[in-house]
């Protein structure tokens, strides 16, 4: 595999992060995400990648424009689907391939400590959350015995404290622990040196709709926080509208970008997962569309493929790419390494960009797999994760749902 030995990059577009004190919770109404896209880094001994963490979600008459893009006559799929209950009949699992760019808000089960700080105060530096054995990426669940329900509910209770010593209940992975943290004087308030952040949003692109389950996906990897790392963890979430305004080329060493921004405060469904493979929920509106068969895991092959995916306000469409190597079958992501050959693609956005994943990969008639990554080195060129995948990961978040339900 070319490129060994690189960094490995994520990338998800974030709110632009403030101190703890002066965070504030964030607002449906988001505004414009044409902006920078923030950064960050590690060394992992792999070939340079960079995941498309801007997140993509279809709203009523985005189905419409799926079906129309495909079948209009100006490109077609490798070959015509068979419809839904002839895919059941068959025993294959068949779901609705969509492609189009949607809005993710996304809040998180507590607090995640984002970094720490030093504080000023008459007495000397320090950082009193380190002191307690903070790190960034923990998640700060309760406040003395209360659920925290926001950076701004946080702050205030901090700023009110007094002095007086905060315990804390932390998780840190799987593990849950009681930490106390003791706020100083410094620079006008009581502060405790902890930079957090409750949210994050984005855009990407929405994979398919599953007519058995009633589950979406889209993204085909988990929405991670730029700064401490790992996989946000969901307390909820929406999909949401979203109105393309232009894309940010790709170049090598410069990963590219859709920008858009959320069209309405409306929201389309409602987040029920965020894990290593993508995002999962429920739209308020079931959008219509052919049903395609999955491909199992064992039949998806090197050779060509089609892209189903949106660059503009017109909405979905095809275009040529080839899978260059089956990288992994056992892995749950990043099993399929692909190129885009279509000169559109590659004149209008350089290739893979942020805001394709969730892109829908279509060989031999049938879902593939879905975009997740982009080489940072080759524009061109990024991973894919298996359709098969994502497609058993929501039946089985829809399945633990109900189960959910029925227990209240």
């Amino acid at each position: 595999m070319r490129g060994e030995n690189k960094r490995l990059v994520f990338v998800f577009n974030f709110t632009p992060e403030r101190s703890f004190e002066t965070m504030k919770p964030m607002k449906k109404g988001l505004g414009t995400f044409c902006r920078a896209v923030r950064f960050f880094s590690l060394s992992v001994g792999l070939t340079a990648v960079c995941m498309l963490g801007t997140l993509g979600l279809m709203g009523p008459g985005a189905a419409q424009a799926l079906e129309a893009s495909a079948f209009n006559g100006e490109q077609s799929y490798d070959k015509p689907a068979a419809p839904a209950a002839a895919a059941a009949d068959s025993g294959e699992l068949s779901v609705i391939p969509l492609g189009s760019a949607f809005g993710i808000k996304l809040f998180t089960d507590g607090v995640i400590v984002a970094s720490l700080s030093d504080i000023y105060t008459e007495n000397g530096v320090c950082c009193p959350a380190a002191e307690a054995g903070l790190l960034p990426g923990d998640y700060l669940v309760e406040a003395d015995g209360m659920e925290i329900q926001s950076n701004a509910a946080l702050a205030k209770y901090i700023g009110v404290s007094g002095g007086k010593p905060i315990r804390f209940l932390v998780k840190r992975g799987e593990e849950q622990f009681e930490a106390t943290v003791n706020p100083v004087y410094g620079e006008g308030a009581f502060k405790t040196g902890i930079w957090v952040r409750d949210s994050a949003a984005g855009v990407g692109t929405l994979t398919f709709y599953d007519p058995q389950s009633g589950m979406f996906a889209g993204l085909g990897h988990g929405i991670c926080d730029m700064d401490a790392g790992g996989v946000m963890a969901l307390k909820s979430g929406e999909p949401a509208p979203i109105t393309l305004c232009g894309v940010t080329k790709g170049q090598p060493q410069s990963p590219g970008q859709l920008r858009g921004y959320f069209s309405s405060d409306e929201s389309l469904g409602r987040l029920l997962a965020n894990n290593e493979t993508g995002v999962y929920g429920t739209l308020d509106t079931p959008p219509a569309g052919t049903a395609l068969a999955v491909l199992p895991r064992e039949e998806v092959q090197e050779g060509a493929v089609k892209l189903l995916l949106s660059i503009d306000e017109n909405g979905p469409r095809l275009y040529e790419a080839k899978i260059e190597g089956i990288a992994s079958r056992d892995q749950p992501t990043k099993n399929l390494v692909l190129r885009v050959t279509d000169p559109r693609l590659l004149e209008a956005t350089g290739g893979i960009v942020q805001g394709m994943s969730g892109a829908p990969i279509l060989q031999n008639g049938k879902l593939a797999g879905a975009v997740t990554h982009v080489f940072t080195e080759d524009p061109a060129m990024g991973y894919g994760i298996f359709a098969q995948t994502m497609v058993e990961q929501g039946r089985a978040i829809a399945s633990q749902s109900v189960q959910e339900h029925d227990a209240a």
